[in-house]
């Protein structure tokens, strides 16, 4: 009879595997698994990896690694007896993870980031004012503005025209400005202007809409 349980607990698996001694044990290890001693559980040896481990009986390295509880599926002990029962098969076995693999996407979305940032700092530099209340623009709309109120954002003609590009309150208001386009910042002026544009062509500015068309 004691024979008997003696023989049963040899056969235990999880809590006996557990105290096996780890020498040897080490990052990246790498081994052909070998065969299973029992249908439906496989004993670590060294050298063993988990994926080589799941490829070679046919199983997922990620579900071999889900019924066994591993928390980190790179860090096995050697001894450590693994259930093979309930794996899930697949046809496109997945390897390790890779940190070189992750390490690069972080690396690529990095430069997409500052891409972005690069052309957002450029798209709102027309939105501030140069040195000596001028505000940044380029190309057509620059000249335009030049012309206008010599690039001043602030520029008040005592006819009632006001701002880079010279609007009149009415005009100002029915482009969807609000207050006085003085009060607005240069991109919110040259935004303004060019939806007056699309409206009317250059014809607000009789003299300057020149360099527009």
């Amino acid at each position: 009879m004691s024979k008997a349980r003696h023989a049963r607990a040899r056969r235990s698996t999880r809590r006996v595997a557990r105290t096996i001694s780890i020498a040897g044990l080490g990052a990246g290890i790498t081994a052909a698994g070998a065969a299973s001693a029992f249908a439906t559980d496989y004993t670590v040896k060294s050298g063993d990896t988990l994926s080589e481990i799941a490829q070679a009986n046919g199983a997922d390295w990620h579900e071999l690694a889900r019924i066994n509880h591993l928390k980190d599926p790179n860090l096995i002990l050697i001894g450590q007896t693994l259930t093979l029962d309930g794996v899930k098969t697949t046809a496109d076995r997945d390897q390790s993870p890779r940190v070189a693999k992750l390490a690069e996407t972080r690396k690529s979305d990095a430069k997409k980031s500052e891409k972005s940032e690069r052309k957002a700092r450029s798209s709102r530099s027309e939105d501030r004012p140069s040195a000596g209340g001028k505000a940044s623009l380029s190309g057509a709309w620059a000249k335009v503005a030049n012309c206008e109120s010599s690039g001043n954002p602030r520029a008040v003609n005592g006819a009632g025209y006001y701002g880079l590009f010279q609007f009149d309150l009415q005009t100002w208001r029915s482009v969807g400005g609000s207050g006085n386009p003085i009060n607005a910042s240069a991109g919110e002026q040259l935004m303004r202007a060019k939806k007056l544009y699309a409206q009317r062509g250059a014809s607000p500015w009789p003299v300057c809409g020149r360099f527009l068309r």
